[in-house]
């Protein structure tokens, strides 16, 4: 799309937030709360149509953002003097595939209904490549499981089986075990799926259209095989007596089946525009470094084929909720009459919902120098927990951080869980674009309970019924509003927050 979004989105202007002065006192909590569901209204409002990237409802969501950063009085942050930092995307849409499959000399036939391929720009055709089976392929010192050890995957395509291996309490997730194998060199990973019911919509959702970040590689060859796909293969391969117990075995190691695999693939590319949306609280002292805080706009648009009742995700809590509670954080530390010592970036985030890629965007090219960045908060899926729930954290475990978090809490009178169960899901939010760096990097607050965050994700979360008919206990999220601004003006002190050297 490409073109800049307009400062207010036009049919959402009478719907704009009326903003205090800078210099009123905080308001009270029902104004706070009031506020919040404001811009909750707008941002999940059908007029957006689930502020899908490269939308014209993204484009809204983004002007809306931007208008609400201006009129709260942060400094344009996105280069040229605007709120907008362009993020740079393709999709990239697989069109006819096909495989050649040999296996100890016989050619195994695999219809393109069997298999999902992704990968790679235009036209893509590879040699015969070896095959490597790697069972569950699990990695894993604790339980003595060292599958590929000896073996080597550089240039092969590696099958590994989809799922959690019963009894491997400490298993990577599928995509963790994918990027070690194309990280150690292989040409290509394709999961082996057990339920051949459920292959059908997989498959359909691997054909889905991809996004990714414009200047990135092509990715490599990825995929999945349907389960008659594989039993024909494992047949010829002689590997259909190995049962899911063996490959957890300490002694099961990957084997190279007796044979090759050609892939083609035939890729449709389209490159668009979209923009994280960057303002800047000055601080006292710029060289002291500068605190981040972030919030994904976008969600998943138009969810549902033409002619559904409901087409839209909008994304009420996820994220509209985020974005609003930024918002309110920024005016509370705006209006608290302190000014921070750090500076304190908010940057609302595009196309997470993508694969975190307006964060790895801003992850690349940081607003201020990457090593002067003290933490990164990151708000997502906030409207779910009331008033009085327990301050948890994803992210816990980093000492500096936890302590900060604790003492900020215990002033402001809040009960504390200490437990990091939701650091189960830290690959799953923006945040993590930073902690790979290094970067100290949390989620906070009382939504990060995992009973209610399982409970909204096994229910409404990515579906056209997180909309504005939920429940939205706004209490708890403006409580949280008062406990990160007190937090934010912490962390942006050197005095009272120092980071751990990286």
């Amino acid at each position: 799309m490409g073109r800049l979004p307009l400062a207010i989105p036009p049919l959402l202007f009478l719907a704009a937030i009326p903003l205090q002065p800078l210099g009123a006192r905080p308001a009270a909590e029902a104004d706070v709360e009031a506020r919040l569901r404001g811009h909750i209204e707008t941002l999940a409002a059908d007029a957006m149509e689930g502020r899908k990237p490269g939308t014209p409802g993204g484009d809204l969501a983004a002007g809306y953002i931007a208008s609400q950063f201006a009129g709260l009085g942060l400094v344009p942050g996105g280069g040229d003097g605007g709120f907008y930092q362009p993020v740079k995307l393709v999709e990239r849409r697989s069109g006819t595939i096909a495989a050649d499959w040999r296996i100890a000399g016989t050619v195994v036939s695999i219809a393109p209904t069997e298999m999902a391929l992704r990968g790679g720009d235009g036209a893509v055709r590879t040699a015969a490549l070896p095959i490597v089976f790697g069972g569950y392929g699990v990695e894993d010192a604790r339980a003595g499981l060292h599958p590929f050890e000896g073996v080597d995957v550089k240039g092969a395509a590696v099958l590994i089986l989809s799922g959690q291996p019963e009894g491997v309490a400490h298993a990577p997730g599928y995509a963790a075990r994918r990027e070690a194998l194309l990280k150690a060199g292989a040409a290509a990973v394709l999961r082996i799926e057990t339920d051949e019911q459920g292959w059908p919509q997989l498959r359909d959702t691997l054909n889905e259209p991809r996004n990714e970040l414009a200047d990135d590689a092509p990715a490599p060859i990825t995929g999945a095989l349907s389960p008659a796909a594989w039993q024909r293969i494992a047949e010829a391969a002689g590997l259909s007596a190995l049962t899911p117990a063996d490959m957890v075995k300490r002694d099961f190691r990957a084997r190279r089946i007796d044979g090759t695999a050609a892939f083609s693939i035939d890729n449709v590319s389209r490159p668009y525009t979209s923009w994280n949306i960057v303002g800047r609280l000055p601080g006292n002292d710029p060289a002291a470094g500068a605190l981040l805080y972030l919030a994904h706009w976008d969600h998943l648009g138009l969810c549902r084929p033409e002619g559904v009742p409901d087409r839209i995700c909008n994304g009420t809590v996820d994220n509209a909720s985020g974005v609003a509670m930024m918002l309110e954080v920024a005016r509370g530390l705006i209006q608290s009459g302190k000014r921070p010592v750090r500076d304190i970036w908010f940057v609302a985030t595009t196309a997470e919902e993508m694969g975190l890629l307006g964060a790895h965007a801003l992850a690349k090219a940081p607003p201020v120098d990457a090593a002067k960045i003290a933490a990164v908060l990151n708000f997502d899926t906030v409207a779910i927990a009331p008033r009085g729930a327990p301050v948890a954290m994803l992210g816990r475990g980093q000492p500096a951080l936890d302590a900060a978090v604790d003492a900020v809490s215990r002033r402001m009178g809040r009960r504390i869980n200490p437990s990091d169960a939701a650091n189960a899901l830290a690959q799953r939010q923006d945040g993590w674009a930073f902690a790979q760096q290094g970067i100290p990097a949390a989620m906070v607050g009382g939504s990060l309970n995992m009973d209610l965050l399982q409970a909204y994700l096994g229910q409404e979360y990515h579906k056209p019924g997180d909309d504005l008919s939920q429940p939205l206990p706004l209490d708890g999220v403006a409580q949280d509003v008062e406990l990160h601004v007190a937090l934010g003006l912490m962390l942006a002190d050197p005095k009272r927050y120092r980071p751990p050297p990286r």
